[in-house]
């Protein structure tokens, strides 16, 4: 089985000053904190800092730490272009974890197949913290399926920016509503069986994937310039 990577859209790039990194951090604290009840993968987390030259998996900095965070605040001062990098410690496939956060947007990925109410809330943190324009599963699955191959691939759950209304799409399972600081709009299931992979929930995902386009919903797979301005 292929990874599920998180994947955000944000609406523009994030800020490298020394009270940048620090917020960044903080938000980095608060959502590892808050999925670690959701699943036991994500109970534990490590900066990934991995050496070729090391004999074992690299497991000195713990996140939260104050010795990870200083870690990863010189790692971030002395190279803009550095990320967080973190996994949870199991090298076995189906319970590996990771989180990749950059200026340029968090990735979380992992192979266990949580259910629709699990990514749900594995959502709802992120929105809690992270502006974030779009939010959707990078699989192969959705990927394979996408029929706008200029738009960002539609996931059977997703966060999209806009207040989409329960009759809006052709197949919906569940809509949760957000509107808290940084975000406001919907998170959409389409099918509790979210990663069923037949063509049934592909059939489901392109019908609703054309409805969320012609409302501007997904965006485009090319960054924007004005992303970095």
């Amino acid at each position: 089985m292929s990874e599920f990577v998180l994947s955000t859209r944000l609406p523009k790039v994030l800020g490298t000053s020394s009270s940048d990194i620090e917020i960044q951090l903080k938000i980095l604290e608060n959502i590892v904190k808050e999925i670690s009840v959701i699943d036991p993968i994500f109970a534990n987390w490590y900066i990934n800092n991995y050496d070729e030259t090391a004999p074992k998996a690299p497991l000195v900095y713990t996140i939260p730490s104050e010795k990870g965070f200083k870690y990863l605040f010189d790692l971030k001062s002395g190279d803009e272009f550095e990320s967080f990098s973190l996994w949870n410690g199991i090298e076995e496939n189906i319970n590996y974890a990771s989180i990749d956060f950059s200026s340029n947007g968090l990735i979380m990925a992992f192979e266990k197949v949580l259910t629709a109410d699990q990514i749900v809330q594995v959502f709802e943190v992120l929105l809690k913290y992270i502006k974030i324009e779009y939010l959707f599963i990078n699989h192969e699955f959705f990927r394979d399926g996408n029929i706008f191959e200029h738009r960002l691939p539609t996931s059977s759950i997703c966060y999209v920016s806009l207040n989409v209304a329960a009759d809006y799409l052709p197949h919906l399972y569940k809509k949760v509503d957000i509107d808290n600081g940084y975000n406001k709009g919907t998170i959409l299931v389409f099918d509790e069986n979210w990663i069923s992979e037949n063509e049934d929930l592909k059939k489901k995902v392109q019908e609703n994937s054309i409805a969320l386009i012609e409302i501007g919903a997904i965006p485009e797979a090319i960054i924007p310039d004005s992303f970095f301005e």
